[in-house]
């Protein structure tokens, strides 16, 4: 169901847990890591991840709506201490201190921001795309996910060399 889109057109739709839950163990993530969702939407899957290693979470967001839903999501959770919302497009984010990036982006816009993450995402940041490949990128592994509904998708994992 799209409920909006962004300035790039990429349109907001909420994943099912059963994908957010594949991502999260696909990215392996450990006590430490800095995660950073980039169109963060209701923040469900940043919640997902504090659950499975002591981690801090970075979510940007622009559209009003979704913001305001994350917001309330992160403090019914009690995890403010944990997840922080940016309020910004995923164009001007800042990915530096990222050890793990999850995406949900259309190619296009994986294509805008591919020289971005090559040039600021440090050296080791794993990385995983839903549905569509970051262009001029090789993935380490491309892994085809059914959920119980009977969906296909894939999934597109990434170490930063």
């Amino acid at each position: 169901m799209k409920d909006s889109s962004t300035q790039l057109d990429e349109p907001y739709l909420l994943t099912i847990e059963e994908v957010v839950h594949e991502k999260l163990k696909l990215l392996g993530l450990k006590d430490g890591d800095t995660l950073i969702d980039l169109g963060c939407g209701d923040a469900r899957t940043l919640i997902a991840a504090t659950r499975l290693a002591d981690i801090r979470c970075i979510g940007y967001e622009i559209l009003p709506k979704a913001l305001a839903t994350a917001k309330s999501n992160i403090e019914a959770s009690g995890l403010t201490e944990r997840i922080e919302i940016i309020e910004k497009d995923f164009l001007e984010a800042d990915v530096s201190k990222a050890t793990a990036l999850i995406l949900y982006l259309t190619r296009n816009s994986l294509g805008q921001l591919s020289l971005k993450l090559e040039n600021e995402l440090p050296k080791g940041t794993r990385v995983i795309t839903h549905d569509f490949d970051i262009p001029a990128w090789k993935a380490e592994k491309v892994i085809k996910f059914k959920s119980k509904e009977a969906f296909w998708f894939t999934f597109y994992v990434y170490c930063v060399k």
